[in-house]
């Protein structure tokens, strides 16, 4: 087998070549895991958003999330908003407690025909939560949408792998990607807003 090697050159390079490029994908791929520290601050961000039809507008004000409720609105859906917590990588809904009489989706007819009111939606569960709404967390993670297991600045995984029509928040850093899991029967998309990030608590 050795003096076959020998005698072709070419055989030896066509079998060795597909195992370097997978070393290397490999050592590319799995360095930046190793020395890129993990995110330490959780992430607010919202799925099924639209800026532009009313209903449930979600902003940051004086480092707060405030969400209202407007009446009129064209679509007859609420978004969802989420906390991906990074001490365990899990992502947890956050509830939005609406007004009674205001469940979007289900005003009457006659409130088409009035002038647009606008509501404070209780949200308990962020209650003296301070958040960064800049786009880079304090540690440098950024949060994209990329398709498929990878984000886009991927280049080995937009070689390798198929990205479909799906689209996967991811946080990024130095060449590290983290892929956000989905929580309960939703999915990431084009209407998927970033929020910002929890400082405190």
């Amino acid at each position: 087998m050795k003096s076959l090697i020998r005698q072709n050159p070419t055989i030896a390079f066509g079998l060795g070549l597909p195992l370097l490029l997978v070393i290397a994908f490999l050592l590319v791929s799995g360095v930046p895991a190793l020395l890129v520290s993990a995110p330490q601050y959780d992430l607010l961000y919202a799925t099924g958003y639209d800026d532009y039809s009313g209903g449930i507008q979600i902003d940051v004000v004086d480092q707060h999330v405030q969400v209202i409720h407007q009446t009129g609105a064209r679509h007859n859906r609420k978004p969802r908003l989420w906390r991906y917590q990074a001490n365990t990588g899990a992502v947890k809904e956050v509830p939005m407690i609406l007004p009674a009489g205001l469940a979007v989706g289900q005003q009457k007819e006659k409130r088409l025909n009035e002038a647009p009111t606008s509501t404070l939606v209780h949200m308990p569960d962020l209650k003296g939560v301070v958040v960064d709404s800049s786009s880079i967390a304090p540690d440098g993670y950024e949060f994209s949408l990329g398709q498929g297991r990878y984000s886009r600045n991927n280049v080995f995984g937009s070689l390798f792998y198929s990205s479909g029509n799906r689209y996967q928040g991811v946080l990024t850093k130095n060449g590290r990607s983290i892929q956000l899991p989905k929580g309960d029967n939703q999915y990431y998309g084009r209407n998927t807003r970033f929020i910002g990030w929890v400082i405190s608590p």
